[in-house]
């Protein structure tokens, strides 16, 4: 092999994945990717043991949860909250979590799919809850819990960004985040003055 022989790009036989679709994950990217395969895999049982219960385990402790809510109530405090408001952001609580790990393992540019992986499970957990005897399907349910995926999913964009930021301006402290391929910028340039 000769030294011209390094120059030329490798012949790539039909049908052979490309070199990009095999390449290594973003190495900012893993830790998330890791944070969010542990998280799931102990959120979804959770999630499926309060949703799929055959009785509503939020029905037995009602009574309790009224009556201190009733006792907030005659101090003066939290009056805006009451039985049904704390059911919806309980399950706006509950996505939250699973759509921002969910968006963790699939990547920030997936954040879409995240998204509506997460509308598909609550579709499924209310349609199963419709044939189940003492469950109650709600489509305020899945409103809500969409409205909790769409947060979880933006607090994931929120992090994968500050994290991307992070990187680039450790790996290059002078351009404080600033891509040096950007039209008209050339490095050590005021783009002002052009």
């Amino acid at each position: 092999m000769s030294a011209l022989d390094h120059d030329v790009p490798a012949r790539v036989e039909r049908g052979a994945p490309r070199a990009s679709a095999l390449a290594a994950p973003r190495r900012g990217a893993a830790p998330l990717r890791r944070v969010g395969i542990v998280g799931l895999a102990a959120a979804v049982p959770v999630i499926a043991l309060i949703t799929l219960w055959p009785t509503h385990f939020l029905l037995r402790i009602k009574p309790r949860v009224v009556q201190g809510i009733e006792w907030l109530h005659a101090r003066d405090m939290f009056e805006w909250i009451y039985w049904t408001r704390l059911e919806v952001l309980a399950n706006v609580a509950m996505f939250v979590p699973l759509a921002l790990l969910l968006a963790f393992v699939l990547g920030a540019r997936r954040w879409w799919l995240a998204l509506v992986l997460c509308l598909a499970v609550t579709v499924g957990i209310e349609a199963t809850q419709h044939f189940m005897p003492g469950r109650v399907a709600s489509m305020r349910d899945i409103v809500a819990n969409g409205a909790g995926a769409a947060i979880g999913v933006a607090l994931a964009a929120l992090v994968e960004g500050t994290l991307r930021f992070e990187r680039r301006v450790a790996s290059n402290p002078l351009r404080l985040g600033r891509r040096s391929d950007e039209p008209g910028v050339s490095s050590g340039a005021n783009p002002r003055s052009h």
